[in-house]
């Protein structure tokens, strides 16, 4: 969990954050009762480890596992057993419980912010200019892919700049040259062309290869 100024947020994917849940109640039963066994199913050697009590507290944070105990919230059951659309609402839910993500959602308006929005908008939420600005292009991959998960209504998607874009993979550009459109599973972005979104677009595609990989 990461903090600036007031505000925490999340470090852990969303995508980790569901696959999490899920383990947890399926398999511990809504209930961890050996630690150590959920942290080696986490990717750590024993609970003994920073990074895997980070992971848990983000896990807290998005609503998932109850503050004082290591027990499932009903979100996460939710999640990990949903019935209709519940899992896409929950999903929605988990990623505004974040302050911080909220109020930058509320205000921006759009899932891809071009970097200078994205820190004149962080720097007038959080009121840290110094920290904003240093980290705000950290913050914003964290932020992109968080939303990417968030669907609206086909109006509120074509206002995105996705229209119809056919179904796959899909980067390319405008005509322009200026635009990068990108569809893959549950992704959705319209970026500008510069070195900032196209460091998204290979931190998004290198996760998608450790999601593969994973389930493999």
């Amino acid at each position: 969990m990461g903090k600036l100024g007031t505000f925490e947020y999340p470090e852990l994917s969303v995508d980790d954050a569901v696959r999490y849940a899920e383990l947890l109640v399926n398999e511990f039963h809504k209930e961890v009762k050996d630690i150590n066994e959920f942290a080696v199913r986490l990717g750590h050697k024993s609970a003994n480890s920073g990074a895997f009590f980070g992971k848990l507290s983000d896990m807290r944070k998005f609503g998932l596992v109850d503050k004082k105990t290591y027990r499932a919230t009903s979100r996460a059951e939710v999640i990990a057993n949903p019935v209709g659309n519940e899992k896409q609402t929950a999903i929605k839910e988990m990623v505004l419980s974040i302050p911080l993500f909220e109020k930058l959602h509320s205000r921006l308006k759009t899932k891809n912010p071009t970097i200078e929005q994205f820190k004149t908008q962080l720097i007038e939420v959080t009121g840290d200019r110094e920290k904003s600005s240093k980290e705000a292009e950290k913050i914003r991959k964290i932020y992109i892919d968080a939303v990417s998960y968030i669907r609206e209504t086909q109006q509120e998607q074509q206002n995105e700049g996705f229209g119809n874009m056919d179904n796959g993979l899909m980067p390319q550009q405008t005509a322009n040259g200026e635009l990068i459109l990108f569809r893959a599973g549950k992704y959705n972005l319209s970026l500008p062309k510069d070195d900032a979104n196209i460091d998204v677009l290979i931190s998004i595609l290198e996760n998608m290869r450790e999601e593969k990989k994973k389930k493999n």
